[in-house]
């Protein structure tokens, strides 16, 4: 049995998607955790976010999360607890979406870990989150780390670019890239 207290958060996000593609339930890593494994964990977030691609019904991601000692939070239904692990997992609504941009199941980035593989947000994608957080609410952490994750990873700049223009911040883009 994996000791769920002692995984850092790769590790329990891969447990997670492998243990619900065993029960046919295809989840993408996204948001606050998602940057923390782009950027090495230099941001924090006290949950991981997952999105479910195939639409499965709570009650049977809830019987696959319980295999690992995972309940739903009765306080915050929406989230799952352990009782050994310092992070809560969440499932917001599908789809897969950033602003008005559908994600494809072939845009998602894979990941390798002791534990298995992590289905998560592309770099570019992640980027475009936190910018989308930034530019809708100034949260000043979201542009520090779409910076950070530009910085240090690969970018889509054409898809940055054109995601810009399809939600209405074509004006941003070069500020953006100019910040780099």
């Amino acid at each position: 049995m994996i000791d769920i207290g002692k995984l850092g958060r790769a590790e329990l996000a891969a447990l997670v998607v492998e243990t619900l593609a065993a029960c046919e339930i295809d989840v993408v890593l996204v948001g606050g955790s998602c940057v923390c494994i782009w950027t090495n964990d230099r941001f924090g977030s006290l949950d991981l976010d997952f999105i479910d691609m195939t639409y499965a019904r709570r009650k049977e991601i809830t019987a696959a999360l319980a295999g690992l000692g995972f309940e739903s939070d009765a306080k915050q239904p929406r989230y799952f607890v352990h009782p050994d692990c310092s992070w809560s997992l969440e499932f917001p609504t599908a789809p897969l979406a950033i602003g008005h941009e559908l994600i494809e199941p072939g845009q998602v980035a894979e990941l390798k870990t002791e534990t298995g593989t992590i289905r998560l947000l592309s770099s570019t994608d992640s980027i475009k989150d936190r910018l989308l957080w930034w530019y809708l609410s100034g949260d000043p952490q979201c542009w520090e780390q779409a910076l950070d994750m530009a910085r240090n990873h690969s970018v889509n700049w054409p898809n940055l670019r054109r995601w810009h223009e399809g939600e209405g911040y074509s004006n941003r883009f070069q500020v953006f890239r100019d910040a780099i």
